[in-house]
């Protein structure tokens, strides 16, 4: 209380001085003078409350202890001071204490304290250091200066102190995703309220028309100061953590955000299904699989259920590189594994761009694994299966077992001495295996005398398509070059004829199975006209849709029986409406012929043995018959022109019974032309099942006509490709306009990634 009783009078006039000023600040003054004024006042301002406050404390004490017991003393009327004097002793004659004037002295000190002590308001006696009342100005000046500046107040107080040079100064700012999340970047702006950021996302800052090294405030990211020089300045530092960015110059904020650091979620996967044996015994494993910016990677995890073993790990392909959601089957071949045949316990396991890992629920089933007809490749194939999945003794048992399989090979072996001779180097390599990598190889070996013995072809030629559409689907997803795409559709086009001829060369059981009514067929036209989708999918910058569509194609093709006959290349939509266009070209020749009797009969010159007029409308009604006959079935929109073709005719069997033969040779006409439109729409129709046009429609029969079926898949339009491809073309083209500003010929790049 004494403190302020002794410092506040002494801060005027210094504080007027400052008030004052301020005040002038908050009324925008400083925003129309020019800067040597206000520096002038400034320095006027800061000259005047160094003096006054000079002058003021020149004489200052601090206060003490005496000081405080006599303002108490003051405040309660203590006249006798009984706080200032609490530690007075009483003054003694003699060194002999006298009780009775003890007891009176301790009795006066209790009874001159009172109970309670009052402390009265400080008495600044600011009225005799400022008798004028110049105080209260100062405060109705602050008060009006609030009341113009407003909103703008903070601003206009800094502005007091600085030049307004840092004002002048801009900022751009923007956010960079990580790549693996594909995000676009994200720019900020004055006023952006929360922001959104992918952790490890980059920001990036840069400072124009600067006077000096602006600051930068990131909170627990770490980010480095501002470098630069000539009012450019820029700095870049990572998103780890959320943080509240500031950048200012010169006391003025020129950039503020909220910037929340959004962690990446762990991928998700799950078995869609328990994996099944396709009927080319490819193992189909159907899963589901998620992430937040897309899943990278699929591995299925076998180990052998109930025996030692070692985990198998197989990398499942996907139709999408880093797809956020994947739902598709993988065709992996494991029957050329030495587990094949066994019961394994399988887990997925997925995998995102930051190497986070999710696995799903385990699984068993068995492997599938070929059926070999010949004992000997039986046997050989089954003592592989156990040396992979024994210990040391039962490895000990297939050494033994393989050199009993080679006794009498003058009587076993004859003319096979290869062999005999693989047999026998198999035996020896199991007796001196030292380590994993010797007993792998052993089991190679046993796996390919056994291939060798049985018959072959339709194996090598399904592993070979389905690593080549590894192949393509990884050099689609990964940005390949087009003559890339183009020379591997050419190899797979190939491998895919092999396959279909292996299958034609080794029909199995699943292929000589009667197909079900409902069972879609897939004619060798039905595949081109995929293969050739495919090119123009990738060659118009679509290439997910182009690897979406060769996943379709490589799960048709796992699944494909061939059916008997299979070898027309015909697929039984195309043979049925093939069949019916012959019909109805019989039809338009026994017509004509028709026509002709009725134009001779009409000139006199009519065969008896048609019977004339009657005879003819006999015939003619048989033909309507035949017409009514083939169009059973049909869909009633494609058979509108047939439909003109019936009434003609029944016209013209109503003018044949009155003998009228002049209408009769006009209707004849009307139903000539109208069977040949009819004619003519089904061969286009035809022409286009046979050219791709397969989008999920109905052919003129009424019934579907793609062979896509359910896939999902949508096959864009001619003239979609060809849009797409003018765009390719005309990004490719300002990308390599080398005039173009920097950021832009980088965000065409960025484009061009995603063909």
């Amino acid at each position: 209380m004494l403190l302020v009783e002794r410092v506040l009078p002494r801060l005027w006039p210094a504080f007027g001085f400052a008030g004052f000023y301020l005040a002038l600040a908050l009324t925008g003054l400083f925003q129309i003078i020019p800067w040597p004024v206000q520096a002038l006042l400034l320095a006027a301002t800061i000259t005047a409350i160094g003096l006054s406050l000079e002058n003021g404390f020149r004489d200052f004490q601090w206060p003490r202890g005496i000081d405080g017991a006599r303002r108490l003393e003051r405040d309660n009327g203590l006249n006798h001071r009984p706080i200032s004097e609490r530690f007075d002793s009483m003054a003694r004659a003699d060194a002999v204490p006298d009780p009775f004037a003890e007891a009176l002295w301790k009795l006066h000190q209790a009874r001159a304290m009172p109970g309670k002590l009052r402390l009265a308001l400080p008495h600044t006696d600011l009225a005799a250091r400022d008798p004028r009342g110049l105080r209260w100005y100062v405060l109705i000046a602050l008060a009006v200066g609030l009341g113009l500046a407003r909103s703008h107040t903070g601003e206009r107080l800094i502005g007091a102190f600085d030049s307004g040079a840092g004002a002048a100064a801009s900022i751009d700012a923007w956010i960079d995703p990580p790549p693996y999340t594909g995000l676009p970047l994200i720019s900020l702006h004055a006023g952006d309220g929360t922001i959104m950021a992918p952790q490890g996302s980059v920001v990036s800052l840069r400072v124009h028309g600067a006077p000096r090294t602006p600051g930068l405030v990131a909170g627990p990211n770490h980010a480095p100061r501002f470098a630069g020089d000539n009012g450019e300045y820029a700095s870049t530092f990572v998103i780890a953590h959320d943080a509240r960015v500031r950048v200012q110059v010169g006391g003025h904020a020129i950039g503020k955000w909220d910037i929340r650091a959004v962690p990446d979620a762990k991928p998700t996967i799950a078995f869609a299904g328990k994996p099944k044996a396709t009927p080319q015994l490819a193992t189909d494993f159907a899963f589901k699989a998620g992430d937040d910016y897309g899943v990278t990677k699929v591995q299925a995890i076998l180990k052998p259920h109930g025996k030692p073993g070692k985990a198998l790990v197989v990398d499942l392909p996907l139709s999408q590189a880093s797809a956020k959601s994947v739902d598709t089957h993988a065709y992996v071949d494991l029957t050329g594994h030495p587990y094949a045949g066994l019961t394994v316990d399988a887990r997925l396991q997925a995998r995102d761009a930051t190497g986070q890992i999710a696995l799903s629920a385990p699984v068993s089933f068995k492997l599938p694994a070929r059926v070999f007809t010949d004992p000997l490749a039986r046997a050989l194939v089954e003592q592989r299966q156990r040396l992979a999945t024994a210990d040391a003794g039962g490895r000990k048992i297939v050494g033994a077992t393989l050199d009993a399989l080679t006794i009498g090979p003058e009587r076993f072996y004859e003319s096979r001495n290869d062999i005999f001779l693989a047999i026998r180097n198999a035996f020896f390599g199991v007796q001196n295996a030292r380590k994993d990598a010797d007993y792998a190889k052993v089991q190679e070996l046993l796996w390919q005398t056994a291939l060798k013995l049985e018959r072959g072809g339709l194996l090598s030629a399904a592993e070979e398509l389905r690593k080549l559409q590894r192949m393509l689907a990884a050099a689609l997803n990964s940005g390949a070059p087009q003559d890339v795409i183009d020379e591997l559709l050419k190899r797979y086009n190939e491998a895919m004829q092999r396959y279909m001829q292996a299958m034609k060369a080794n029909p199995g059981a699943a292929n000589q199975q009667a197909l079900p009514p409902d069972a879609k067929t897939l004619g060798e036209d039905d595949i081109q006209t995929l293969m050739k989708m495919i090119q123009q999918l990738s060659e118009a910058g679509d290439r997910a849709q182009a690897a979406r569509l060769l996943a379709v194609l490589q799960s048709m093709l796992e699944n494909l029986h061939m059916s008997q006959g299979g070898g027309s290349g015909q697929s039984a939509q195309n043979q049925a409406l093939k069949q019916q266009m012959q019909k109805f070209g019989e039809l338009m020749g026994q017509q004509r012929a028709l026509l002709d009797k009725t134009f001779r009969q009409n000139q006199g010159q009519g065969d008896p043995k048609d019977g004339g007029p009657q005879g003819l409308a006999r015939q003619q009604g048989d033909l309507q018959k035949q017409l009514q006959e083939a169009m059973k079935g049909m869909d009633p929109k494609a058979a509108g022109k047939l439909k003109d073709a019936e009434r003609a005719m029944q016209n013209a069997q109503g003018a044949l019974a009155r003998g009228d033969m002049a209408n009769a040779g006009n209707a004849q006409n009307q139903a000539m032309e109208a069977l040949r439109q009819g004619a003519q729409e089904l061969a286009d129709a035809a022409q286009k099942g046979q050219n791709g046009q397969m989008a999920g429609g109905r052919d003129p029969l009424g019934r579907g006509n793609s062979p896509l079926g359910n896939s999902g898949v949508k096959i864009p339009t001619a003239d979609e490709l060809a849009r797409a491809r003018e765009i390719l073309q005309e990004l490719r083209r300002r990308a390599a306009e080398m005039n173009r500003p920097q950021q832009e010929r980088d965000y065409l790049d960025r484009l061009l990634k995603a063909f």
